[in-house]
């Protein structure tokens, strides 16, 4: 919205660059942050030069030097007369205050200015505005812009407005980037779970959409059309999934247990609907649980990884839903396991798993499996998760090795905590339950079966050593008793060696 009231954006650029600014300015007008810029602010008949520096200099709150090629190549232009009196205006504020932002729309240097006491225009953070991060700067400078005007440019909900707009492939980038900015900000946490909780809601209908379209494509279709379309459903139901899985890596880190509301709310939803009972497809009805695998994944390797057990606890533990088949309310990860989202569609998740580890096409994918029965994944989802998830993890857990590691750790960690769990609820029914095992294994078990390591027997080892001061005991998992944790990390152990050897 371009104005020329006070507490305003003054946009300064070239003519060359106007198409670039009117992308600009698109997203500022999508937060609702006013600007003012010569093509839209300036009325017929105006003294423009007065305008233009009135707004410099009593109206404008944030001034962006917009730099290109364009730009640099001009030995004369309006731009440079902006960037005089902008200069001298950020002189007159004292040092550390965000006014002057350099923008740059292409990987050139910002030019020489000299600032004053020392400090030059490229002293200062820019923002890229070029190439594959654009919508991700493009937030970071609407939020660094929201925040600075305060009240009087921004609601709470401008961030999630100007992220409704963002293409489906940039919203991973842009929602760790916002949660990154926003996680520990008291002001700005309110523009954070709203932008969190519209992701879960894009989510559930996305989910919704994803199997409605897709039931039509099975009716009489071949056991290879089925598999293609069950396939391709939850390829874009993890597309969906991704942004909130990047979020919820950052908040799990950093963020405090009592202070992951809208997170857990997310994954409490994703879990609850893999409880409800409806009539479709079985292949299509068990997607529902990829979100909630996913997430639950998200949260326990980062939590695991970062040693935070008293948010691992707050996310999957203490959250609960009701189980379908018992009135009793379960913890999250007890709604689901790597054997649920593909229980019906084997040759699918197969198909996903090549697709994700050895970069083929999805239909090859499909027809590879349809034509043979050999060749198949030992543990198809969770090779699917750790290929898939890589991304999310490569800011904490950077090397490839170490990735295993730990993906290996929070497996089995989900593993002892659903034993646990199962143990618990043997003793309530007097051994009466027909659970008897945890139902947590994944490619951790075929890398102990081809001697790459035995999380399991690890995770034992790592709690015998540590006793009652082990810290998931701390944290007050296993219930904080060291009897119940010896018990499931026992039991735990002693399945995981039977799958891993092919004995269960």
């Amino acid at each position: 919205m371009a104005t020329g009231d006070a507490n305003h954006v003054f946009v300064s650029y070239v003519r060359e660059d106007a198409d670039k600014v009117d992308n600009l300015c698109d997203f500022l007008t999508s937060a609702q942050i006013p600007y003012w810029r010569d093509r839209t602010s300036l009325a017929p008949g105006d003294a423009w030069k007065t305008k233009i520096r009135e707004a410099i200099q009593d109206g404008s709150l944030i001034f962006l030097a917009c730099f290109s090629e364009q730009s640099r190549t001009k030995v004369k232009s309006h731009m440079n007369e902006e960037l005089t009196i902008a200069v001298d205006e950020f002189r007159k504020f004292s040092p550390g205050h965000t006014w002057l932002i350099p923008v740059r729309f292409d990987d050139g240097p910002i030019p020489g200015w000299e600032l004053g006491a020392g400090r030059m225009l490229s002293d200062l953070n820019y923002v890229d505005l070029f190439g594959p991060k654009y919508v991700s700067q493009a937030t970071a400078l609407v939020t660094t812009i929201a925040r600075t005007m305060g009240d009087s440019a921004a609601s709470s909900s401008n961030v999630a407005e100007s992220a409704a707009q963002t293409p489906e492939a940039d919203r991973p980038a842009l929602l760790k980037r916002s949660t990154k900015d926003m996680l520990l900000d008291p002001v700005r946490r309110i523009q954070l779970d709203d932008l969190v909780s519209q992701e879960v809601a894009a989510i559930t209908s996305g989910l919704n959409l994803a199997l409605t379209e897709a039931a039509p494509l099975l009716k009489g279709a071949t056991q290879e059309a089925a598999n293609l379309a069950v396939a391709e459903a939850a390829a874009h139901i993890w597309k969906l999934t991704e942004p909130f899985c990047q979020s919820l890596q950052v908040a799990a880190r950093w963020g405090s247990a009592d202070g992951l509301d809208p997170w857990r709310a997310g994954m409490r939803a994703f879990a609850a609907a893999t409880q409800k009972v409806e009539a479709g497809y079985e292949q299509l009805l068990d997607l529902r649980h990829i979100p909630a695998i996913a997430t639950i994944t998200t949260a326990t390797l980062a939590c695991t990884a970062a040693a935070r057990w008293d948010n691992l606890r707050s996310l999957v533990v203490d959250a609960t839903v009701k189980d379908r088949y018992a009135n009793r309310a379960i913890p999250l990860f007890a709604a689901t396991s790597p054997h649920d989202p593909f229980a019906h569609s084997e040759l699918a998740i197969n198909a996903l798993a090549r697709v994700a580890r050895e970069a083929v096409d999805l239909p090859t994918a499909v027809s590879h499996y349809a034509g043979i029965r050999g060749g198949r994944y030992y543990t198809p989802l969770a090779e699917w998760l750790h290929s898939i998830l890589r991304p999310t993890f490569i800011d904490q857990i950077p090397d490839d090795d170490s990735y295993d590691a730990e993906f290996d750790r929070a497996e089995v960690i989900l593993g002892a905590l659903s034993q646990d769990d199962v143990n618990q609820l043997i003793a309530k029914t007097n051994g009466q339950s027909w659970a008897r095992h945890s139902r947590w294994y994944g490619r951790s078990t075929h890398r102990a079966g081809h001697f790459r390591g035995n999380a399991a027997q690890d995770l034992v080892h790592e709690f015998e050593a540590a006793g009652n001061k082990w810290l998931p005991l701390e944290a007050g998992l296993f219930g904080g008793s060291s009897q119940r944790a010896k018990e499931a990390l026992n039991a735990y152990r002693e399945s995981f060696n039977e799958v891993a050897n092919g004995r269960f």
